[in-house]
């Protein structure tokens, strides 16, 4: 028989961050936990709220399963000697609680020994599963925990009850100071008082007439259906938002969705200002009419209210006051030049290895000049913006809404005249800002990126800021793949090795130009392990790790060929290759005058032409049919090899020998103008 398995850990108001902890986390920890009891169950769910933290399976078996297997014990020959049982024998007996006669014998690989059968018969779950909750609870990693009262105990937040059940049955533990039972506390403000739980099958029933929506889906779905609702009503358009809505969804327990307004006169401040006002101050959506921003906004409360108007006012008096604010920061900006903020820069530190913040702007400036080359965008462009780039730091908008560098940067450019171009490359030298992030697509803010990257780079490897584990908080690994992203889509042609010792150039302190390559290279993986198998991205960047979008065209080659039959023969002509570790001496080249046998000349000849028509596809990188060229040599391959037809490699003649061992080396190299084939061994 199964009943439905619940715990609600009850704390006082728990973070959004810690609550996607422990939807990210407790679902290893507790599978780890019942792995071993032998209690069948159905998938755990769990949900949080607020003031939960919820975990149940819909199914969980009344018993735990016998234990029935047979444990093998010493040899036989060394349990008994003369017919009498040794200390061996009687050891394995009472580490088990069993009498010598139980023991019995079996074999093992032509090999006799003792073994005994052990049966247990399975527990209630009701006394087997209260500690494996109190491990659980003790065990849930956090960002932060704290203590509380005078106690030693730690977690996310105090915690003020369990309720744990099995069915109609209570499971019966203590953790943390607080022992479980079977009542609910409701929602704090609407339904405060305590209920009895009496099957855990109605636990989201009596919440949900407590005021208390346990199931986040549904909360989103209630919020979402509302937002639209008010949307139709004033005909206006919401702004979708999931990351907004995702975080909302989890700061309340019963969603109430209310539509506030602001001055019209706000939208003179640029939408992203007012936007970021809105959704990183207050976690309010919003809303467009006829493709333009309207002067509304939509709030979720988590308590209901007798006056919905008096809500209302005040959401919108909080947001007048910091519209206000954003609308002086914008009206003061814009009377001074963007200019005039660089000595400001001169004094903020950037680190303290590594200068000030104009220090990097000059840096920036000074790799943007050689990135610009390499794209055939403006060198004066490039340049002005570069200047420009940072200076938005300093100016009051950017002080009060940090996320908003950049963008206000645009802004201020576009005000005081500057070039288009420029002004959209102050924004975008930004992006990607994260994974799935637009790119720059003017040339000057593609240049501005680069560059401003490349430094950030090369000057936190010099300054030992490399990330450590999960640790990097100078982002150094998001510079590195953004860097990476752009070059590939941009199929930006550059030297590693050239950029990196431009870059290192311009520091002031001393690094090892290999170690920020190596760092840089590792990254570059993470970015090609989603588009091909790891040993094919290797077998590339073992001979191609300087120009990387020419490695990029080389692994694309590969992935294209991997697909056709061929592919396999011509990844086993490295097994023929690997003769070359049992010659003493390979010469360089090959003499053809020591050719005697037909097999020879013919794969001598086959990769002569070979090797010509490769030389010229390498100059166009044509790296396909490269390797469409390189596919019927598998065949004489195969025949120099053959035990019949073909010849002895490593026969006695020293000077036949070492000829023939040159041929193969003449293979291995012309195989590895594209990649190192040995590498691709273990792709099927």
């Amino acid at each position: 028989m199964t009943r439905r398995f619940l715990l609600e850990i009850l704390c006082e108001e728990i973070p959004v961050v810690e609550q996607k902890v422990f939807l990210t986390e407790a679902p290893a920890l507790m599978n780890k936990l019942f792995a071993d009891l032998r209690i069948e169950h159905s998938p755990f769910e769990f949900e949080t709220t607020p003031r939960r933290l919820v975990v149940t399976a819909q199914k969980m078996a009344l018993n735990q399963d016998d234990l029935e297997e047979e444990i093998s014990g010493p040899p036989l020959s060394i349990a008994y000697k003369d017919g009498k049982p040794t200390r061996a024998a009687t050891g394995f007996c009472r580490k088990f609680g069993v009498e010598l006669e139980q023991l019995h014998e079996i074999e093992k690989k032509g090999k006799k020994y003792v073994a005994l059968n052990k049966f247990e018969k399975g527990k209630p779950s009701l006394q087997v599963i209260p500690d494996v909750l109190s491990k659980f609870i003790s065990a849930l990693p956090f960002r932060k925990s704290m203590h509380w009262g005078v106690e030693k105990y730690t977690f996310t937040r105090p915690i003020k009850g369990f309720c744990a059940l099995l069915g109609d049955k209570t499971l019966k533990f203590e953790s943390h100071g607080v022992e479980s039972d079977r009542t609910l506390t409701g929602h704090r403000f609407l339904s405060p008082e305590i209920a009895y739980l009496e099957n855990s099958e109605d636990y989201e029933a009596v919440l949900q007439k407590k005021h208390v929506l346990v199931n986040t889906a549904k909360r989103k779905t209630l919020i979402e259906k509302e937002l639209d609702k008010l949307a139709q009503f004033n005909e206006i358009e919401l702004i979708e938002d999931p990351e907004l809505l995702d975080e909302v969804a989890l700061l309340i327990e019963e969603p109430t969705v209310c539509l506030g307004t602001f001055d019209p006169d706000y939208l003179e401040v640029p939408n992203e200002v007012i936007l970021s006002a809105m959704r990183k101050h207050q976690r309010y959506f919003a809303f467009t009419r006829e493709g333009k921003l309207a002067p509304r906004f939509a709030t979720v409360l988590g308590t209901r209210i007798n006056d919905p108007q008096k809500a209302r006012e005040g959401n919108e008096k909080v947001l007048s006051a910091r519209l206000s604010d954003a609308r002086f920061f914008f009206r003061e900006d814009k009377k001074r030049k963007l200019d005039s903020h660089r000595s400001h820069l001169e004094k903020m530190i950037y680190h303290k290895k590594l200068g000030s913040l104009w220090d990097k702007v000059e840096r920036i400036i000074n790799l943007s000049e050689y990135f610009s080359s390499l794209t055939g965008s403006s060198t004066e462009l490039a340049n002005r913006a570069a200047f420009l780039c940072k200076l938005d730091l300093d100016t009051l908008m950017v002080q009060e809404f940090p996320d908003l560098q950049g963008i206000m940067g645009s802004y201020y450019a576009q005000a005081q005249s500057e070039d288009k171009e420029v002004a959209q490359a102050i924004k975008e030298h930004y992006f990607p800002r994260f994974a799935t992030d637009t790119l720059p697509v003017s040339g000057t803010g593609i240049c501005l990126a680069l560059a401003d990257r490349l430094d950030t780079i090369a000057g936190g490897v010099a300054a030992g800021l490399k990330p450590t584990g999960s640790r990097d908080p100078f982002a150094l690994r998001r510079s590195a793949l953004g860097f990476w992203k752009i070059v590939l889509a941009e199929k930006i042609e550059l030297s590693l090795d050239t950029i990196i010792r431009k870059a290192v150039g311009n520091l002031p302190l001393k690094v090892s130009e290999s170690e920020i390559k190596d760092f840089m290279l590792d990254r570059l993986r993470t970015l090609f392990n989603e588009l091909a198998p790891r040993e094919m991205i290797e077998a590339v960047l073992s001979v191609q790790n300087n120009e990387v979008y020419d490695a990029k065209i080389r692994i694309d080659a590969l992935l294209e060929l991997s697909e056709s039959k061929d592919f396999q023969k011509l990844v086993q002509l490295f097994k023929r290759v690997n003769i070359l570790k049992k010659a003493e001496h390979i010469p360089e080249s090959v003499n053809p005058q020591l050719l005697e046998e037909d097999v020879e000349k013919n794969l001598y000849d086959k990769l002569v032409e070979v090797e010509n028509k490769v030389d010229k596809l390498l100059e166009k990188k044509e790296y396909s049919q490269i390797l469409n060229t390189f596919i019927p040599l598998w065949k004489y391959v195969d025949i120099f090899f053959d035990d019949s037809k073909g010849v002895r490699v490593l026969c006695d003649n020293r000077k036949l020998q070492e000829n023939r061992v040159a041929i193969i080396a003449f293979l291995d190299n012309l195989l590895g103008k594209v990649a190192d084939f040995k590498l691709l061994a273990g792709l099927k």
